[in-house]
């Protein structure tokens, strides 16, 4: 399976890639290259306490108590139901096992960032999907559609809303750890994996070309 390329002068090779975070209605795009740099957020250590807490008194030596009565032997208790497991923010119904791979691996680097884990929604993975499969079957790469318009346009004509949102795409890449891993390589689509805007992840993955989509909402 080939990757797409873009080939600058006669030497430089770039894997085709891009991302895109909006606010409102702001609309930007930007393309990943080899010499990859990603945004990484300050890291606020927590501070420790200055003062040095005074030494407690020693205790006085207890009086040695009576010895208790025996209590009688109680009844063992009804074994409790076993509770149900609470739902993983990284699996959901109707959700091909690529994509949701890719949300854990997400959540993981957010969790190093001490980010919250983004929730995956299947209806956003569902349009995620449309989004790689319309840039298979109409062989573009772009995140404005020949078909949908912008992403955002895409995601109000499937009735989705948000206050924030952002689109990461992908082609070539067959397995999720090197897709996120060109994501985190990027300092568009690192930002977007790593924005405290958002809530939600949809993942929409087409394997003939390896094309993947990212839908951020928050």
């Amino acid at each position: 399976m080939k990757r797409k390329i873009i080939t600058l002068l006669t030497a430089l090779v770039v894997f085709a890639c891009a991302a895109v975070p909006v606010s409102a209605a702001d609309f930007s795009e930007s393309f990943c290259g080899t010499r990859l740099w990603c945004w990484i957020p300050s890291c606020v250590q927590p501070s420790c306490p200055s003062e040095t807490p005074d030494t407690p008194a020693q205790p006085g030596t207890p009086e040695t108590p009576e010895e208790p009565d025996a209590p009688e032997t109680p009844e063992k208790p009804d074994i409790p139901e076993t509770p149900e497991q609470p739902d993983d923010p990284g699996s959901a119904p109707g959700v091909l096992a690529y994509e949701q791979v890719v949300v854990r691996l997400v959540n993981a680097e957010r969790a190093s960032y001490g980010l919250p884990a983004l929730s995956i929604r299947a209806d956003l993975c569902q349009y995620a999907r449309v989004k790689s499969q319309d840039m298979h079957d109409s062989g573009y790469f772009s995140h404005t559609s020949p078909n949908y318009g912008s992403p955002f346009d895409m995601m109000k004509s499937f009735g989705i809303t948000y206050s924030h949102a952002g689109e990461n795409i992908a082609m070539g890449y067959s397995t999720p750890e090197a897709v996120v891993s060109a994501w985190m390589n990027s300092e568009g689509h690192c930002a977007n994996i790593l924005s405290a805007s958002y809530t939600e992840l949809g993942v929409g993955y087409v394997a003939d070309g390896g094309y993947w989509t990212q839908w951020f909402v928050g």
